[in-house]
């Protein structure tokens, strides 16, 4: 199964270096003072515990939080730190000549990153790991001043493709929780932590697949089931999750594993913990 495992990890890599669709970010204001450190990219992957608080009424009784609050804390957020782990587990079918190989293939995908929403600038740390193998690699991205410099076998290369910057303004925790808590949400559940839970369309899933799963242009993708949940600890975004299922058909004729067809079947599983808000870091560009 390792080598199909390792097909698969070069498919998700592949898309992830090309970019996909996307859109532009909005900036924010906060008064609060922030603390400014410099960087160096790593694949170091970090947890952090938040604490809960209870918003309480002038008597002493707990009350609801309203989105319109939580939209207002959201949009005070100008830097963050995160941590992601995602599950990609999947039915690959490799047909290649006469040969067609099933292999049922289980992705883990640990995420590092930074966002800074007033100087378009970030970097992200990505390890993918197939399970049980352990066949593993890791990518990195640098944005400075909105401009994205990919890591490749060969170096530091920089993206010519604007839309790679975008699909990641975009399509990162804090913006997506910008977009939503505008709307009222599907299901609401208030315990230790509020979770605001979304159910998407199809056509708010497809950028996401396509970002992920598109090796070529020519990638046919179907989704469905994508959900989107927001995580709360008071009225501060401490996580968030968001899933979807996904069908897939890739063509292939590449000189190193030849031509071959892979179709995918199975879902995707993201978790993501916010580790720091407004602490800013210097993000400078890399060495070509």
């Amino acid at each position: 199964m390792k080598k199909y495992a390792l097909i698969l990890i070069l498919i998700l890599v592949t898309g992830l270096m090309a970019g996909c669709l996307g859109g532009n970010g909005s900036t924010t204001s906060s008064p609060t003072t922030s603390q400014q450190t410099e960087h160096t990219p790593s694949t170091t992957t970090t947890r952090s515990v938040s604490s809960t608080t209870t918003t309480q009424s002038p008597t002493g009784t707990p009350r609801e939080i309203t989105t319109d609050e939580l939209l207002a804390g959201v949009s005070g957020i100008r830097q963050f730190t995160y941590t992601a782990n995602a599950e990609v587990s999947m039915l690959v079918i490799v047909k290649q000549g006469n040969l067609t190989q099933r292999d049922n293939v289980t992705l883990a995908i640990e995420e590092t990153g930074y966002m800074d929403f007033e100087s378009w600038s970030a970097w992200i740390n990505t390890t993918t790991i197939s399970v049980p193998d352990n066949a593993s690699t890791n990518t990195s991205r640098i944005v400075v001043n909105n401009v994205t410099y990919i890591m490749t076998p060969m170096g530091w290369v920089k993206a010519t493709d604007p839309a790679t910057a975008e699909f990641m303004w975009r399509y990162n925790l804090v913006s997506l929780a910008r977009e939503y808590l505008k709307r009222t949400p599907d299901e609401r559940e208030n315990g230790e932590k509020l979770v605001l839970r979304y159910y998407l369309n199809d056509q708010e899933v497809a950028p996401l697949a396509m970002m992920y799963f598109a090796a070529t242009q020519d990638t046919q993708i179907s989704v469905k089931n994508g959900v989107l949940e927001l995580y709360f600890d008071g009225a501060n975004l401490i996580g968030g999750r968001i899933s979807f299922s996904v069908s897939t058909k890739t063509s292939i004729d590449d000189p190193t594993i030849g031509k071959m067809t892979i179709t995918q079947d199975g879902s995707w599983s993201e978790t993501i913990t916010i580790t720091s808000v407004n602490e800013k870091r210097k993000v400078t560009e890399p060495s070509t």
